[in-house]
């Protein structure tokens, strides 16, 4: 039987290669102007290949970077749907049990890195004068707050497509009526013309399509749909269908198809509802471009095995706390270099110590059961 090119190991692969991104997309958004006082940059050798609004070279590929988010959202929801299926009792409890017990897995790798680095600014005389008061300490805790550490905004966004995926995944497998599913459709239709109607009437319509727009392009709503993308490419295999079609050279076509699209395409830096078209070619052609690279793929899952906890604590090397360690340099592949490294080893880190209580919760159970 032939191998599945889009197994855990190629998810992996792309979790390496999206925290990767997501580091240069941090360090570079604005050019190289984190780096040294002139900003100067090996880039700016080739800046006459800029692409849509980004000013420079790295600029453009750093914009580019930020589809690192939809690849997170998009693996998840593919390795959802899989994980589900395997687990499918035809109930809700079983799946919302799965999904209780995948939420603590994502939750625990955080709180360690969260108690680490709040404690500390706690003790050294909170130099951000964050409000660490009970409640917003609390709401932070729970990854409903981003307030201390901006990059962890995502946290409450994965909370809801995780809670949402077994009502998506039943609505796939045709378990939810049709009559259910044409009714909210219909009023949710209904309801927005409702409110455009009487908008209308007050003369305040184009205050409400601003609302409905930004609700639209939000990124919860931006997200929960790449996410329902990935649950609906494992349902129907297409990821694989889709490779099958692609050799080398097609895939290298198609990746550069994407990066030109998605450059031209978004306004800001920030913008991500472009990645609801592009991220199925993206991931269908990165994974075909390497699927023949065995060391290369190798060493980007496992890079992937730490790119939650290199997420939570990359920041801290460029913004927050330890960005004095980090050798600046107008070479800004050093700088970018440096907070690789140190995210990757305190993900490490966090990850044995995670093991470590793992092991010691796992043992006083026993001794007490």
């Amino acid at each position: 039987m032939e191998k599945k090119l889009f197994d855990r190991k190629n998810t992996s692969m792309l979790h390496g290669i999206a925290i990767l991104m997501m580091v240069y997309h941090h360090l570079f958004i604005t050019g190289n102007t984190w780096c040294i006082e002139k900003g100067i940059s090996v880039f700016d050798l080739v800046n006459f290949l800029n692409i849509g609004k980004a000013q420079t070279a790295q600029m453009t590929v750093a914009w580019f970077c930020k589809i690192c988010v939809a690849v997170f959202a998009f693996t998840s929801g593919y390795g959802m749907f899989i994980q589900l299926d395997k687990k499918d009792d035809g109930t809700y409890p079983t799946m919302y049990r799965y999904c209780l017990k995948r939420l603590w897995s994502f939750y625990k790798k955080f709180i360690l890195c969260f108690l680490f680095f709040t404690i500390y600014e706690i003790i050294i005389g909170n130099p951000y004068e964050f409000d660490f008061s009970p409640l917003s300490y609390i709401l932070n805790l729970l990854g409903l707050r981003s307030s201390y550490n901006a990059t962890w905004w995502y946290i409450s966004v994965y909370y809801c497509m995780i809670l949402v995926s077994p009502l998506i995944y039943s609505f796939l497998k045709g378990r939810i009526p049709k009559k259910i599913v044409i009714a909210v459709v219909v009023l949710g239709v209904l309801g927005v013309a409702a409110i455009l109607g009487y908008a209308a009437v007050i003369n305040d319509l184009i205050h409400y399509l601003k609302i409905f727009s930004n609700l639209l392009q939000s990124a919860l709503s931006v997200f929960l749909v790449i996410f329902a993308e990935g649950m609906l490419c494992a349902r129907f295999d297409l990821l694989e269908k889709f490779a099958s079609k692609l050799n080398l050279i097609t895939a290298l076509l198609l990746l550069l198809i994407t990066f030109l699209a998605r450059a031209l395409l978004i306004r800001f830096p920030g913008d991500s509802i472009f990645d609801v078209l592009v991220i199925i070619p993206f991931v269908v052609s990165v994974s075909r471009i390497l699927a023949g690279s065995k060391y290369l793929k190798e060493g980007l899952a496992f890079i992937g095995k730490y790119s939650a906890g290199m997420w939570y604590c990359h920041s801290y090397f460029y913004a927050y706390l330890f960005f004095t360690a980090v050798m600046r340099s107008d070479i800004s592949f050093l700088v970018y270099l440096q907070v690789c490294l140190y995210s990757f080893v305190s993900a490490f880190l966090f990850d044995r110590i995670e093991g470590l209580l793992d092991r010691l919760f796992g043992t006083l159970r026993k001794k007490h059961a």
